[in-house]
């Protein structure tokens, strides 16, 4: 080149050829490694250029290719209408990609076809116009389809052939929340009578009373689906053989929704039908997340029915309008679809409205306004089908399916749509339904929580009652304590509340969220005591049939609860404090540590420093108790508390019992005050418990008469008046009220709530003459 006269245009110009000599190194490498056979044909089809894949792949060499005619390459069956092929190409020449829609087979060297792929490119050289030809070995692609093909036709074929079958869905508990009509038929019910009702009612009495249908439901929740076959009952009593599929239906979370079961009447049916209804309930209804409902809609469609673009349109009751959404593994949402579209005027507005299928082989002769077509004709589609889709007698909206050509779409098309939209319907229809269930459990737990955190920032120990000065100490020593993890020992008299106050501790401890496992030392025989705390293994000892966790064991990151400490075997109470210090058991019958981490609270009614003396109860074990106590006050000195106690128990017990008890006699409330109770408060509750029995009317009978006076010394406490005097009073006062009258309805005997043949029998038993209240008058 010869040199310039600006030395910079040279600089430029050196550099500019540097450049094109790498491009063109460039490409002589990709020429060579290509995955792909690479042929540079010139207008007449001659090969002027192969790269070594493409020798390869025809078994020849590239000298050897060089010159050839591109026909040589190509199946005889296909060289005779190849160059009028080529002609038109070379007249209109664009980028072109020919995939596996056209078919296309190779020829190799020694006269083996295979399919394959071709994209062709048209390329300007100083020596002219070429073709670059890439060519793909297709073989495994096409077989792959094929075997695509096969397995979905099979599944087509499945489908046609289910007929009769109830679909419905189970809530958590096992009631049920829809129903098609095919329950309807097979099991005698409509949906307005069985919607609600558990399921148990379709089982006979002998699975019932094994508890089959809630071993079932276990079953599901466990496995993820649970298949079996038995007798089953119809509305009118009858029974029919049943092939019963439950599938557990979970959330985006993995959290436990409901179950959808599927159940055929095998009664008349053969078996085929089986596996027919696993696929349908596993394709359309194991699963609630709405993007993969539609996902694998639009498989299942595509396979059955080739088309280029499908959409479902649901009716939105709220705008009035329908959201229309495309079928595809992307979509989130059904309710939030890409486009909306009025009712009148449209095609899926007029599918909804009428209920029946509408074929379009060409959508330019559609009488349809020109915008309702404008989305669908810019997409270059040129034909249509579409079916409503409709649940429980209800149109819920349509689906359609479009092709780019026309006529891609007949009535056997539209049938087998139809077929299919009766399973979608109900897929989404019970999405959506499980959608807004779910939206509103969520909002309801939310609630509640909210509600929970106030109740407990305004009483943190609603368990508790009472005001006394007492109790408020022993509350303000659980608030001090609860948030550590020592060891409480509660100490008491029987009936004073201690596991009331073991629970209050547990909840206003860390670890409130785990379990409160509680064990009463008196109550299991000091023979099995050991393993209800350790556990045991399978043969540990006669009758250990099954392995069974221990106490410590469950109350692992939680709180144990020994009540009654005091009565535990000395022998049993080493192997106790071993755990305790050591963190961890073994099981009867195992030598194997297990480890645990446990806050423990005992409680006792007995002097444990005496049977420490006594050489009753181990020393080292009440050390490591007593590492924070705690003594609940007996109720004789909380007396300023009865009242409150008085009206919590009768309240709770008259809404029970379903009674109303507006008043408590002064007189009455006085004498409970005054009696020591000995038993405490479980002693109180239970004779309040009776007293809310014997009472008829509004105002509260104590049989204060009842309550028998222990010693002379609790003869001392009664100030002014015995129990049986205030219950004499009490009558007395109520007699001169209603002026003597005894019977009657405005008489004493309903006014006390009794009979009026009780009434005069207590009028004798407390020496009650009639000069006693008439006097008065």
């Amino acid at each position: 080149m010869r040199p310039s006269d600006s030395p910079e245009q040279d600089a430029a110009a050196a550099a500019e050829n540097e450049d094109a000599g790498l491009a063109h190194l460039a490409l002589e490498n990709l020429f060579d490694v290509s995955p792909d056979a690479i042929f540079v044909t010139d207008g007449q089809g001659v090969i002027r250029g192969a790269n070594p894949r493409a020798a390869e792949l025809f078994g020849y060499t590239q000298a050897e290719l060089f010159g050839q005619p591109v026909e040589n390459l190509i199946p005889q069956r296909f060289r005779a209408r190849h160059p009028s092929h080529r002609e038109n190409y070379n007249a209109h020449p664009r980028a072109r990609q020919m995939g596996a829609a056209m078919n296309l087979f190779a020829l190799r060297r020694d006269g083996v076809e295979f399919p394959v792929d071709i994209m062709l490119k048209p390329l300007e050289t100083p020596s002219g116009p070429v073709v670059l030809s890439f060519v793909r070995d297709a073989t495994e692609q096409r077989a792959a389809q094929e075997d695509l093909r096969r397995a979905d036709q099979q599944l087509r074929s499945m489908v046609d052939s289910v007929r009769d079958y109830a679909i419905y869905l189970l809530d958590r508990d096992g009631c049920v929340m829809t129903w098609n009509a095919g329950a309807e038929r097979i099991k005698g019910y409509s949906s307005d009578e069985i919607l609600g009702l558990h399921f148990s009612r379709f089982f006979i009495e002998e699975d019932v009373e094994q508890g089959r249908p809630a071993e079932l439901l276990r079953l599901a929740e466990e496995r993820g689906r649970i298949e079996e076959e038995g007798w089953r009952v119809r509305k009118d009593g009858s029974r029919f053989w049943a092939d019963v599929i439950i599938t557990a239906i979970r959330d985006s979370s993995g959290g436990l929704t409901g179950f959808a079961k599927v159940t055929r009447d095998f009664t008349d049916r053969k078996r085929a039908d089986e596996a027919v209804m696993l696929q349908l309930s596993n394709a359309l209804l194991s699963n609630l997340d709405v993007g993969k409902l539609l996902a694998a809609i639009s498989a299942s469609i595509h396979e059955v029915v080739p088309h280029d673009s499908a959409a479902l349109a649901l009716y939105d009751a709220a705008s009035g309008d329908m959201a229309v959404q495309s079928l595809g593994p992307s979509d989130s949402s059904v309710l939030s679809g890409d486009l909306r579209v009025p009712v009148e005027g449209t095609i899926s507005g007029m599918v909804f409205r009428s209920r029946e299928p509408m074929l379009l082989e060409r959508l330019s002769d559609a009488t349809f306004a020109p915008e309702t077509l404008g989305t669908l004709t810019r997409l270059g589609m040129q034909s249509g089908c579409w079916v409503p889709l409709v649940h429980h007698g209800k149109s819920i909206g349509s689906m359609g399916v479009l092709s780019r050509l026309e006529g891609g779409f007949g009535q056997e098309q539209a049938e087998i749509l139809s077929r299919i939209a009766v399973q979608v319907a109900m897929a989404v229809d019970n999405t959506i339904a499980f959608r807004r269930l779910a939206e509103l459990r969520d909002k309801l737990r939310q609630e509640k929580q909210y509600l929970e955190s106030e109740i407990n920032l305004d009483n943190r120990f609603e368990d508790i009652v009472g005001e006394s000065t007492g109790l408020r100490q022993v509350l303000k020593e659980i608030e001090t304590v609860a948030p550590t993890d020592a060891t409480v020992l509660i100490q008491g008299e029987t009936g004073t509340g201690k596991e009331l106050l073991a629970r209050a501790i547990h909840r206003l401890s860390p670890r409130s969220e785990r379990t409160f496992v509680k064990l009463n030392c008196a109550a299991i025989p000091a023979g099995l005591l050991e393993s209800e705390l350790f556990g045991h293994e399978k043969g540990a000892f006669t009758g250990a049939i099954a392995r069974k966790m221990g106490r410590l064991e469950l109350a692992d990151e939680g709180t144990l609860f020994l009540d009654e400490v005091g009565e535990m075997p000395l022998d049993l109470q080493p192997k106790l404090l071993r755990a305790l210090q050591e963190r961890e058991i073994e099981r009867l019958g195992s030598n194997r540590p297990i480890p645990v981490n446990i806050r423990l609270i005992a409680a006792t009614n007995r002097d444990l420093a005496q049977m420490v003396a006594d050489k009753q109860f181990r020393s080292d074990l009440f050390y490591r108790l007593k590492v924070f106590p705690v003594f609940a006050p007996p109720l004789r000195d909380r007396a300023g508390d009865i009242p409150v106690l008085v009206s919590h128990f009768v309240s709770t017990h008259s809404r029970r019992m379903g009674k109303v008890i507006e008043t408590i006699p002064d007189e009455t409330m006085q004498a409970l005050i005054r009696w020591p109770w000995p038993g405490n408060i479980r002693e109180l509750e239970n004779f309040l418990e009776r007293a809310v029995i014997l009472t008829r009317g509004p105002v509260l009978y104590v049989p204060l008469a009842e309550l028998e006076m222990r010693g002379q010394d609790q003869l001392a406490a009664v100030e002014s008046a015995t129990l049986h005097t205030a219950e004499r009073e009490h009558i007395l006062r109520v007699l001169r009220e209603t002026k003597g009258q005894i019977g009657g309805p405005d008489g004493a005997a309903e006014r006390l709530g009794l009979k009026r043949t009780t009434l005069n029998s207590k009028l004798k038993k407390l020496n009650i003459e009639r000069d006693d209240y008439m006097s008065s008058r």
